[in-house]
Formats: C-alpha cells, sequence, structure tokens
C-alpha cells in the first residue's frame, strides 16, 4: 500500500477533535462588591464552558482564597472582598490545573475517578494525569 493511501486511511479514523484548530478562549468572571461580599455573577456559566460543575469550581476558589462561600442560582458568594483581577488570575490557576490537558494543550477534558484518584482525562489524546482532590 502506498504511503499516501495509509495516511489517507489513518487520517479517516482520527477524531474530529483532534484535527479542529480551535482557539480556546478563557472566560472571565463578572463580578461585584457588595458589603464584605464578593458575588460572581457568571459562576454558572464559565463552569459550563470549561465543561465543569459550578461547585467544583467554586469550592477551588474557596480554598485558594481562603473564605467560605456558596453556590446560590448560577451565582457565586465569596465572603470577602476581592478584585475582579485576583478572581480571573486564580481562575487561570483552575484552567490550568483542572482542564487544560498537560500533553496535547486542549481542552477537551473530563474529571474522572480511576482506582479511587481524580485524573483529568483529555478526550483528543487520551493522555491522563492526575489532579488533587478539593
Amino acid at each position: 500500500m502506498k504511503y499516501e493511501k495509509m495516511l489517507e486511511n489513518i487520517y479517516k479514523i482520527i477524531p474530529e477533535k483532534v484535527k479542529m484548530k480551535e482557539r480556546f478562549e478563557m472566560p472571565e468572571f463578572s463580578s461585584f462588591i457588595s458589603g464584605k461580599q464578593t458575588i460572581i455573577n457568571n459562576l454558572a456559566d464559565v463552569a459550563k464552558q470549561l465543561r465543569r460543575e459550578p461547585e467544583h469550581l467554586m469550592k477551588f476558589l474557596m480554598k485558594e482564597l481562603a473564605v467560605p462561600g456558596t453556590v446560590k442560582g448560577k451565582k457565586g458568594i465569596l465572603q470577602g472582598k476581592f478584585k475582579p483581577e485576583v478572581l480571573n488570575s486564580r481562575l487561570g490557576e483552575y484552567v490550568k490545573e483542572f482542564v487544560l490537558c498537560h500533553e496535547c494543550g486542549k481542552h477537551d477534558t473530563e474529571l474522572i475517578t480511576f482506582e479511587g484518584a481524580r485524573y483529568k482525562r483529555c478526550e483528543v489524546c487520551g493522555a491522563r494525569s492526575p489532579v488533587r482532590s478539593l
């Protein structure tokens, strides 16, 4: 079989996600300070865009910022005053640790539990890397 034909056959079986060249656009929080609380208006929307549960994202923020907080509907409420730059910086850390694949850099990942440990599994390249528990 000729090389070109073999290459063509292999390219046919590669998943579409691998072929796509779309760029991942980092979402941003929309937040405001109300009294001694910081309200994140679009927590659920950001979590949905990242394909993660809002509770998981909120738990990460609470741990990183060392404050209590809750999820109410589509909003996240943190006890404390935080500038948008601080929140979006932490969001970037979350994406790097829990969303982007360490091997191929794509954002098509899911969190799985395998043999009692949490992993981030890439749907594009199949790589699996451990993530810390929150």
